[in-house]
C-alpha cells in the first residue's frame, strides 16, 4: 500500500475524531470514534485492506444503491 493510502486513512481517522468531538449526542460521537478506530486499523494493519486493485478505485468508494432501495 502506498503512503498516500496510509495518509488517507489517517486523515479520515482525524476527521472522524473531530466529528466526535463536535457531536452533540453521545451515540453519534461513539459512531464517529468507532469509525476513527477502524480507519486507524486500516492504516496500521495491511491485512484488513481490500486494496485498490480489487476495487479498481480509491479506498472504500463503493457505489451507493439507488435511492429508495
Amino acid at each position: 500500500m502506498s503512503s498516500d493510502d496510509i495518509e488517507y486513512y489517517r486523515a479520515r481517522a482525524a476527521q472522524e475524531r473531530a466529528a466526535a468531538a463536535d457531536a452533540t449526542q453521545s451515540e453519534v460521537a461513539a459512531i464517529h470514534l468507532e469509525l476513527a478506530r477502524l480507519y486507524e486499523a486500516l492504516a496500521e494493519q495491511p491485512e484488513l485492506r481490500l486494496g485498490r486493485a480489487l476495487l479498481g478505485r480509491a479506498p472504500f468508494s463503493l457505489p451507493l444503491p439507488p435511492s429508495g432501495a
